[in-house]
């Protein structure tokens, strides 16, 4: 690590140190990484999809630096201004703008369903909130023409107005990743579950994570090779054809990679063949 780096003792420098060192590991662990960011364990849905990815079969999306907090964030004191400019949000009405104070609290309320989560979400993904699977959010089933979520957002860093657009499945402003959004969506796992009273910060328990996925994903692709030699014929495990002839050596070496034309050459019976197997 550099100068500044060795300065950082924060979980936004060991993220980083987590994006760099992935580059030169496999493609499915990088898409773990992404997707262990994200949310708080790899459901049997992920399992499956890494599997898919590590057989070549499917292409991964890698961990990148839109996945994790800047480190930069760390240092800089960042505030909210406004969220204006939604559209496609749930019902809110377009036009609309909600504001933060400077200082103090800023405290928003209404009735229900008059939009007050649709603003939360929105803020989760703009500031990379850790959000439950399935928390996307949605456009106006009521509308007739649909579209992305999109939303504009204007904040401080250090004091100086910044503003940002941000629609949804694409990268925000790195810095937004300094302000911390909670809701009662977030604090699920508090309240329905049983927690030890333990903390272990965000990028052990990604570790973590991508060690059990190793752990999973290493026993799927066992029981997958289980499954294909209980299916593979007799014939090919225990041949009856010696091993030193050209028909042994090929069974030995079948594999992915074995031309047709190969096995189809050697399938045949010349003039020979046919003159000594007469009685």
């Amino acid at each position: 690590m550099d100068g500044q780096d060795r300065d950082l003792s924060t979980e936004a420098a060991a993220l980083a140190d987590i994006l760099r060192w992935s580059a030169d590991i496999p493609s499915w662990q990088r898409d773990a990484l992404r997707r262990l960011c994200g949310q708080a364990k790899l459901e049997p849905a992920d399992l499956t999809s890494l599997v898919a990815i590590c057989k070549g079969t499917n292409q991964g999306s890698p961990l990148d630096a839109t996945h994790v907090r800047d480190p930069a964030a760390s240092h800089a004191v960042v505030s909210l201004g406004a969220l204006h400019g939604l559209s496609n949000v749930n019902a809110l009405a377009p036009g609309e703008r909600l504001s933060f104070g400077r200082a103090g609290l800023t405290v928003i309320y209404g009735d229900n369903g008059a939009g007050k989560s649709g603003y939360a979400r929105v803020l989760k993904q703009l500031c990379r909130a850790r959000s439950p699977k399935g928390d996307a959010i949605l456009p106006n089933i009521y509308a007739a023409d649909g579209g992305t979520p999109s939303a504009h957002v204007e904040f401080y860093i250090g004091g100086q107005k910044h503003s940002a657009s941000w629609t949804q499945g694409s990268p925000t402003d790195a810095m937004l990743s300094a302000v911390s959004v909670f809701d009662s969506r977030t604090a699920n796992v508090h309240v329905e579950n049983t927690n030890d009273l333990a903390y272990t910060p965000l990028p052990l328990r990604i570790l973590a994570g991508l060690a059990q996925a190793c752990l999973d994903v290493k026993a799927k692709l066992a029981a997958e090779i289980k499954t294909l030699q209980e299916q593979t014929p007799a014939v090919l495990y225990n041949p009856e054809c010696k091993p030193e002839t050209e028909v042994g050596k090929l069974v030995a070496a079948l594999s992915g990679k074995t031309k047709p034309e190969t096995v189809e050459k050697l399938a045949g019976i010349n003039v020979d063949e046919v003159r000594w197997s007469r009685p």
